[in-house]
C-alpha cells in the first residue's frame, strides 16, 4: 500500500515574461513504512516538492494522493484539516511559537483540531523525545536539538499518515544532527513513513531508497 503517490506533478512560477518549473512533470510512489530521501543541488525543486505534497503550495498540474485523498483538489479548509491530521512537517527553522511552552506547541495541532488531548500519548511522546524536563520552557531556553526534538514531537502528535522533514539538521552541529536522524530512523523502524529532504550525503546514503532532482526534474 501506498502512502503518496504523486502523479504527473509540475509547480511553476511566473516572474515577468519567465516560467519557472520548479518541479517539472515528476511522478513517483512512497509505500507504506518507507524512509525516503530526496536529494539535489539548492534550487533543484526539492523543498517545493515537500511543500507540494505537504499542501502548503498549490501545484500547477498533476495529483498528489495521501492515503487514497487527492490533496490538489482540496479547498483550503479541507488542506488545512488534511496537514493536522494527515501530514506531520518537520521544517529546518523550528517554526515553533515563541511565546508557547514546549508543550503548548507540542500540542497545537490538537487544539487547532479541537481535539482531546491523550495525555498518555503526549506523555509518551516527550518521554521518547526526551523532553520531560522542558514541557514549561519557552524556545528561546531550549538547545537547537531540543527545540527540533519539540517540533518532531508537534509533527506527530496528531498520528499522521506521513512525516515530511525538510533538512530537519540543517540548523544544527554535527553531533546534533547525528542525534536528530538516529530519533528519524528510530522512529521509521516503529512503522511511521518518512519523506526526508536532505542535502547531507552522509544521511542520504543511510536511507533505504533515494532519489535526486535537478532543474525539477527526477534524475
Amino acid at each position: 500500500m501506498n502512502t503518496v503517490e504523486v502523479r504527473s506533478l509540475s509547480k511553476i512560477y511566473v516572474q515577468g515574461d519567465r516560467r519557472i518549473r520548479a518541479v517539472d512533470n515528476i511522478s513517483f510512489d512512497i509505500a507504506e513504512g518507507e524512509f525516503l530521501a530526496v536529494t539535489g543541488q539548492s534550487g533543484s525543486g526539492k523543498t517545493t516538492l515537500l511543500n507540494l505534497i505537504g499542501g502548503i503550495e498549490k501545484a500547477t498540474k498533476g495529483q498528489i494522493f495521501i492515503s487514497g485523498i487527492d490533496i490538489c483538489r482540496a479547498n483550503e479548509k479541507e488542506l488545512a484539516m488534511l496537514r493536522r491530521r494527515r501530514i506531520g512537517h518537520i521544517f529546518q527553522d523550528f517554526n515553533l511559537i515563541p511565546i508557547l511552552t514546549v508543550e503548548e506547541n507540542i500540542i497545537m495541532p490538537l487544539l487547532l483540531d479541537s481535539k482531546r488531548i491523550d495525555r498518555k500519548r503526549l506523555d509518551e511522546l516527550v518521554y521518547f523525545l526526551g523532553l520531560e524536563k522542558r514541557l514549561t520552557h519557552l524556545p528561546e531556553q531550549l538547545s537547537g536539538g531540543q527545540r527540533q526534538r519539540t517540533a518532531i514531537a508537534r509533527a506527530l502528535i496528531s498520528q499522521p499518515d506521513i512525516l515530511l522533514a525538510d533538512e530537519p539538521t540543517g540548523n544544527l552541529d554535527r553531533a546534533m544532527a547525528d542525534e536528530i536522524m538516529q530519533l528519524l530512523f528510530q522512529l521509521n523502524r516503529q512503522g511511521i513513513t518518512i519523506l526526508l529532504v536532505t542535502h547531507e550525503e552522509r544521511y542520504a546514503n543511510l536511507c533505504p531508497r533515494r532519489i535526486t532532482m535537478s532543474d525539477g526534474r527526477l534524475l
